[in-house]
């Protein structure tokens, strides 16, 4: 395994307040929003750079980071309600603009911004795509039933991860084992993914507590999907003791899975390539270790 600490605030340091990850073919970009700035890393040397990006009089959210190949970078603050744009070359903020509707995480979708949308209602479009600075809907993916507006909340947690031209990894974060593969014409197919976790001995009166919450990041690539677990037990992720992030799978439809194991607590694939897979862990730290 070889380490290469990443700090966005100075050299020798993890990564403070993870808020996502953009990757193209030269560099990976992480979001730290505890500076807040962005880190470059290169792909092939796994060396370093940083950008803070000017601040502003709203925190940013930890709700993913979008690069839509024009220069600038997008993401969320004021706790989803506020879509912010910077330069990437200088970190100047270039926009601010409201949402109607809060949103719970940005991804570059084809070269577009694309928007997830907070839901508590059921059968509501969850995914937007910007076209024209206008935000319309994408995909028939819609929120789902829940009893109560805390459970309806949890259960329509919507998170997506780095994809191809092909599709891009998207998932509830709670309830069913898979992962949906989000295709450039708003289509998705269902990928079962193995499960680590256990249904809880007794829920109690968390309205979370009764989930299951098997996916913590996914990545696809020209092998097939890597997804990061997340709940590992019958402890679901927030709980005191939790055991979470010790698995990556290889997904590979008509073939076997292939499975490695991690010797602590993972936070999201950053990479996978021929060289092995590039992580970052709970800890802060990135490394990469080899793929299984």
């Amino acid at each position: 395994m070889t380490a290469v600490p990443v700090n966005a605030d100075g050299p020798d340091g993890p990564v403070g307040d993870f808020g996502g990850r953009s990757i193209d073919a030269a560099r990976i970009r992480i979001l730290d929003v505890s500076v807040p700035a962005v880190r470059s890393i290169d792909r092939e040397t796994l060396r370093s750079s940083v950008r803070r990006l000017a601040a502003s009089d709203v925190s940013l959210d930890p709700y993913g980071v979008a690069a839509t190949g024009d220069g600038t970078l997008w993401a969320l603050g004021g706790k989803g309600r506020l879509l912010v744009r910077f330069s990437e070359k200088s970190g100047e903020l270039l926009e601010r603009r409201a949402l109607p509707d809060p949103g719970q995480g940005v991804l570059a979708a084809w070269g577009r911004l694309g928007l997830v949308a907070v839901r508590i209602r059921p059968e509501e479009p969850l995914l937007f795509r910007q076209e024209a600075g206008e935000f319309h809907r994408f995909s028939a993916l819609a929120s789902r039933r829940a009893d109560g507006v805390t459970t309806a909340l949890v259960r329509n947690l919507f998170r997506c991860g780095s994809g191809t031209a092909d599709a891009i990894p998207c998932w509830f974060t709670a309830g069913a084992a898979e992962i949906l593969l989000l295709g450039p014409d708003g289509r998705v197919r269902t990928l079962a993914v193995p499960c680590f976790a256990r249904p809880p001995r007794a829920p109690g009166r968390d309205p979370g507590g009764a989930f299951l919450y098997p996916v913590r990041d996914a990545f696809a690539s020209e092998d097939g999907v890597w997804v990061l677990s997340n709940q590992e037990g019958e402890r679901t992720p927030l709980e005191a003791g939790a055991r979470r992030g010790r698995h990556v799978v290889l997904l590979r439809e008509g073939r076997p899975n292939r499975i490695a194991r991690l010797d602590r607590e993972a936070r999201a694939i950053l990479d996978a390539t021929r060289q092995g897979l590039v992580m970052l862990f709970a800890d802060g730290s990135v490394s990469r270790v080899p793929a299984p």
